[in-house]
């Protein structure tokens, strides 16, 4: 069934940017793929950038994030305007201790600087940082602690902002831990300096401030999540939609220069779609839209991913699967969709074309050649697979519209 085919270009007007389908914001240049803003100031850029840390799924640790640069790259900014701001807590303590010639706590601060400097120089070179928000913020309160032990009132005030930071920085389970560890080793010395009301009413309002950061932070990540749900998702099908294939397709490339991690992309599109709609009307074909992504996702795995190209048409990209590997599950959707009751009556097939990252040069050349290896099936009666090569054959123009010969 499968054939070895010329690409056909049936989309020449489309457009696949190399870096992904966002567009430069109002007020940008772009050069050589890269954003360069023109006629912004400093403080509007430092704004831009400040929301941009802290948006999106940034809030969470998902334990995946290592799969979305951009999302790995926001958590570091994030992390790393949470250490100026411990730097700027740990300033008034190191002056005060210097000044005081306490040298104990003062040495204890001096260490917590360098161990900030050191984080931040590596996040702003984009490198991880050395040293866990969790460790950085354990040390830090336990040096507000220290200070509160040597008579620093004033250090208690300190323990808000880093109460509020834990459970932006640190996972959910070990917030709750470090905020519960740290209420109850600054309580001791609480009672030892206030009476017990005061005591009281301070470990209420650290234990408020935490709560309140967490739920705030749930909160704006839930909205994200939701939001990263619609602008990626057909809403018909729940498939994948073609914004989120582009990038997926992008970062399958860069996958494939950097670590040889080679993948196939399966362009499907359903055989005389228009005459079912015609038939049964649009009722009918949006159902079996759906039924048809729920037989594809089940015969996939799940590393796979499926999308709504357009249309009747569909993608499933296959993780590390070469040509031979996507063939073979081409043709068992083919033949799985040709012989399921997804019509009220007759059968509906499918056509697909297939093509793996060796044969390709970037994104867009990866989604003409597939999409040239389903026209050629298409051409060749439907119901079969067709998979692309990159060296030019003739081609054979056929001259009917598009509901025509689809």
């Amino acid at each position: 069934m499968a054939a070895i085919v010329n690409p056909a270009v049936r989309y020449p007007h489309a457009h696949y940017a190399r870096d992904g389908p966002e567009k430069p914001s109002k007020g940008a240049n772009v050069v050589r793929g890269k954003t360069i803003t023109a006629g912004i100031s400093s403080w509007e850029r430092l704004k831009g950038h400040f929301t941009e840390s802290f948006s999106g799924e940034l809030l969470s640790s998902s334990g995946n994030d290592s799969i979305d640069e951009r999302r790995v790259k926001r958590r570091r900014d994030a992390y790393r305007y949470y250490l100026s701001l411990i730097a700027l807590i740990a300033a008034p303590l190191l002056l005060h201790n210097l000044l005081l010639r306490e040298w104990i706590p003062a040495a204890g601060t001096v260490a917590l600087m360098l161990v900030l400097v050191v984080n931040i120089a590596q996040l702003t070179r984009g490198r991880e940082a050395p040293v866990s928000p969790a460790v950085v913020l354990l040390v830090a309160i336990g040096l507000v602690a220290l200070a509160l032990y040597f008579g620093q009132f004033f250090a208690l005030f300190l323990m808000f902002p880093l109460m509020a930071a834990l459970p932006v920085l640190v996972r959910s389970g070990w917030a709750a831990v470090l905020g519960i560890v740290s209420v109850a080793a600054t309580t001791p010395l609480v009672l030892s300096r206030f009476d017990l009301l005061t005591s009281s009413v301070i470990a209420v309002a650290l234990g408020l401030n935490w709560l309140i950061s967490a739920w705030l932070v749930y909160a704006v990540t839930l909205q994200a999540r939701r939001l990263h749900g619609m602008a990626i998702t057909d809403p018909l099908t729940g498939a994948y939609n073609r914004r989120y294939l582009e990038l997926q397709a992008q970062r399958a490339l860069e996958g494939w220069d950097r670590y040889q991690r080679g993948s196939s992309l399966l362009l499907i599109d359903i055989d005389h779609f228009k005459r079912i709609n015609d038939k049964y009307g649009h009722a009918v074909g949006d159902a079996a839209l759906v039924r048809l992504v729920a037989l594809i996702r089940v015969r996939i795995r799940k590393v796979d991913e499926l999308y709504r190209f357009g249309g009747e048409e569909f993608a499933v990209m296959l993780d590390e699967a070469n040509a031979e590997l996507a063939l073979r599950v081409a043709e068992d959707l083919v033949e799985a969709v040709r012989e399921s009751q997804i019509l009220p009556e007759g059968a509906m097939t499918i056509s697909a074309g297939v093509c793996d990252l060796t044969r390709v040069r970037d994104v867009e050349h990866w989604f003409k050649l597939a999409d040239g290896a389903l026209y050629q099936a298409k051409s060749k009666g439907r119901n079969r697979v067709e998979l692309a090569v990159a060296r030019p054959l003739s081609v054979v123009t056929i001259n009917k519209s598009a509901p025509g010969w689809r």
